[in-house]
């Protein structure tokens, strides 16, 4: 039986995916997040430039610059009950300049899990990640695949 903790902090995470992210309302993400959120996945920018409200609509705006159509989609979440784990699907076409590469007008598909902790207000205080950079890399054609060995 899931907790009433539990299913907060799921609708949290369905809320900041759906409405911040997919639906790009970037000024909402208060209503999700506490303004001293902890992000442990930096995105290769230095020491906490990812974390509060300014650092995710840091993070996020440049993703969306990237990839105008990026669309998130939640395959499962796992609760210890103090921490939200979600496998998603990412998807979007590259058309901004990302990691220093200009776009290249292909489309990827990747997936990626996120892991949430909560303050006592339910809202998202720390953050961890793992995403398939490389396989979004291979199919932006920005780092070349492996090769067939020889037979």
């Amino acid at each position: 039986m899931q907790s009433a903790t539990t299913a907060r902090n799921q609708a949290t995470v369905r809320k900041l995916i759906e409405e911040v992210i997919n639906q790009r309302h970037l000024d909402l993400c208060d209503r999700y997040l506490s303004a001293d959120r902890i992000d442990h996945e930096t995105y290769g920018l230095p020491a906490g430039m990812s974390n509060g409200h300014d650092g995710f609509k840091r993070v996020l705006g440049g993703f969306i610059e990237a990839f105008p159509d990026l669309h998130l989609s939640i395959k499962f979440m796992i609760s210890d009950g103090e921490r939200l784990a979600v496998y998603l699907k990412t998807s979007g076409t590259h058309q901004g300049p990302f990691m220093g590469a200009p776009a290249t007008g292909k489309r990827f598909e990747a997936s990626g899990v996120d892991i949430f902790a909560f303050n006592a207000e339910g809202l998202v205080s720390e953050h961890w990640g793992s995403f398939d950079t490389l396989g979004v890399m291979l199919q932006l054609g920005l780092m070349p695949g492996p090769t067939a060995a020889a037979t």
